[in-house]
C-alpha cells in the first residue's frame, strides 16, 4: 500500500496541539470528504514527541508523557509509518554534509529523504520553503494548499 502524501512533523504537531495556530487548517485533512492516504516518518513521531513533551518557554503545548503518547498514537493509527534504515540515515547525513548543509534542517532531509526512499512524491509541510530548498523534485505544499487542489 502506498501513501498519496508525506506528512511532516510539523504537521503531525499542529494536528494534536489544540492551541496550534495552524490546528485547523491541518486538521481539514483528515476531515475534508477525501480517501487520502499519508504516510508519517518514524523520525517526525520523535520530533513531535520532544516538541509536545517540552516544557519551559521553549515548550509552548505542556503535553505530558502520556498525553503526548496517545495523541500520537491516534494519528498513527490511520497513517502509514515509513522511515529510513540506519545506513540510509547515515547516507542522507553525508550528502547534507556534502552540500554544505548546516544545522537543523537536517531533521527535514531525512523525513524528505523518507518520502523519496518510499517513492511518495508529495509533502505536505509549514515550511514548505525549507523543503522546496532540500527536493525540488517533489511537490511540496501547506495543508491548505494541498486540501484545495
Amino acid at each position: 500500500m502506498s501513501a498519496d502524501a508525506l506528512l511532516d512533523s510539523n504537521v503531525l504537531i499542529a494536528m494534536v496541539a489544540t492551541d496550534h495556530e495552524h490546528q485547523a487548517a491541518s486538521v481539514a485533512l483528515w476531515t475534508e470528504p477525501a480517501s487520502e492516504r499519508f504516510a508519517i516518518a518514524a523520525h517526525s513521531y520523535a520530533e513531535a514527541y520532544s516538541t509536545l513533551t517540552r516544557g519551559g518557554r521553549r515548550g509552548p503545548f505542556g503535553f505530558s508523557p502520556q498525553e503526548a503518547l496517545a495523541a500520537l498514537d491516534s494519528v498513527r493509527a490511520v497513517t502509514m509509518l515509513i522511515g529510513l534504515t540506519a545506513a540510509q540515515t547515515f547516507d542522507a547525513m553525508r550528502d547534507y554534509a556534502r552540500t554544505n548543509g548546516v544545522g537543523a534542517r537536517l531533521y527535514d532531509r531525512l523525513i524528505g529523504e523518507a518520502a523519496v526512499m518510499q517513492g511518495i512524491g508529495v509533502i505536505v509541510t509549514w515550511n514548505v520553503g525549507h523543503m522546496r530548498g532540500l527536493f525540488p523534485n517533489l511537490v511540496v505544499m501547506n495543508p491548505k494548499a494541498y486540501a484545495a487542489r
